[in-house]
């Protein structure tokens, strides 16, 4: 005779906590979207900030603030401030408001746009120190972009407006993280003792004095007159650039010879491959933009040889200097290296000089030990000027 079997259902509201507990921390974001609307006991649960880790908050109005105050928002670790246009509140003038309630946030490691945002200088600089060191990604960047001057007025009412949209699309990549002095020196200090960030990207920042400050009767010799001009001590700098995995320095302007124009100076730059060279420092991954090795330089070659083997990954700029190129090579193919990849930035301009004066040998040796590490110019130009082409193509196919 058989037997039957019926199956009894338990209702999910009979279950403990620490079963519902697990069971939530389970589920996929957007299920967990769906759970805290079953029942009265699942959101109060579901509001738990441990569950909402993943959540990106975005903030573009002052509005959009009160979402970081709701409990489930208190662990948050990712902010969006990738607005479109340059105009919403929060790039205009939200910043100071953001950051006060970031504050009360310490899981916030991410914040998207962060650099298009305008205002930070104004902030107290404990806030800004606080808020800044706690991320792991920060762009401090300002003037991204070098304006190309003003176009030419268009006679058509439609063509003007297209140019406007244009020309704020081209604002739009203008990064605006510009410290004030006193707000970059307590940063440095903080990240040279203890950081979150892993990835640290800096140009356009106030590193000099006000040049009409120096007595122009003084006669001082130029690196006298440096020590006067520096703003931020330049092992400071070093101390705090080396504690950070990744980094990319950038100076604004190509015309690096005159000290004016330098956002990071020879002394910045030396004092950083200096303490590099000499310690086992966090930074593995380094990248150098607009600050060219060349026969001007200050920088040691052996110095920087031996700074770059103590690094995992290097790119930097190279104009004009067969012989500073040569002995820094020599260094990185005969020394003890970590270095896994090596990208040498070629000036188009200085090609054909570098090629005839540096020893073949030697790149054929860089080249088995770090495997193609300069970019050839002429490939550059060929790919540039196909660019080009497919764009003149484009715009005669449209009108």
């Amino acid at each position: 005779m058989g037997q039957s079997h019926s199956q009894s259902q338990t209702h999910i509201s009979v279950l403990p906590n620490e079963v519902m507990f697990i069971i939530l921390q389970y589920l996929p974001p957007q299920e967990m979207k769906s759970a805290v609307l079953v029942c009265k006991a699942l959101r109060e649960m579901g509001e738990k900030p441990r569950f909402w880790t993943w959540a990106v908050a975005t903030v573009n109005t002052k509005d959009d603030l009160l979402k970081l105050k709701l409990p489930r928002l208190q662990m948050v670790q990712e902010i969006d401030v990738t607005h479109p246009s340059r105009l919403v509140w929060m790039k205009r003038e939200g910043l100071a408001d953001l950051f006060q309630v970031i504050g009360e946030i310490p899981t916030v490691r991410r914040i998207r746009g962060l650099e298009f945002c305008k205002g930070i200088e104004g902030i107290e600089p404990d806030l800004v120190v606080s808020v800044l060191n706690s991320l792991e990604e920060l762009k401090l960047c300002y003037g991204f972009a070098e304006e190309d001057g003003e176009e030419d007025e268009e006679e058509d009412d439609e063509e003007d407006e297209e140019e406007d949209e244009e020309k704020e699309q081209e604002m739009e990549q203008e990064m605006q993280m510009k410290l004030s002095t006193e707000q970059l020196e307590l940063l440095f200090t903080a990240v040279a003792e203890k950081t979150n960030l892993k990835f640290l990207q800096v140009s356009g920042q106030d590193m000099l004095k006000d040049m009409d400050k120096t007595d122009e009767t003084d006669e001082v010799d130029e690196m006298d007159q440096m020590d006067e001009m520096d703003t931020i001590s330049p092992e400071l700098f070093a101390a705090a650039v080396s504690n950070v995995e990744e980094v990319k320095l950038e100076n604004l302007y190509e015309d690096t010879e005159d000290m004016e124009d330098r956002d990071i100076t020879d002394k910045h730059f030396e004092a950083l491959y200096s303490i590099i060279a000499a310690k086992d420092r966090p930074l593995r991954k380094f990248t150098s933009e607009r600050y060219y090795i060349n026969d001007k330089s200050a920088i040691d070659p052996d110095l920087l040889s031996r700074a770059y083997n103590r690094l995992e990954e290097v790119t930097t700029d190279v104009r004009g200097s067969a012989r500073q190129l040569t002995a820094v090579l020599r260094g990185l193919v005969e020394g003890d290296s970590r270095l896994k990849r090596l990208m040498l930035r070629i000036d188009w301009r200085q090609w054909n000089q570098l090629n005839q004066h540096i020893d073949q040998n030697l790149v054929r040796r860089a080249k088995k030990k770090f495997g193609q590490f300069y970019q050839d110019p002429c490939t550059v130009l060929e790919n540039r000027r196909y660019l080009l082409d497919c764009i003149d193509i484009i715009d005669t196919s449209e009108s």
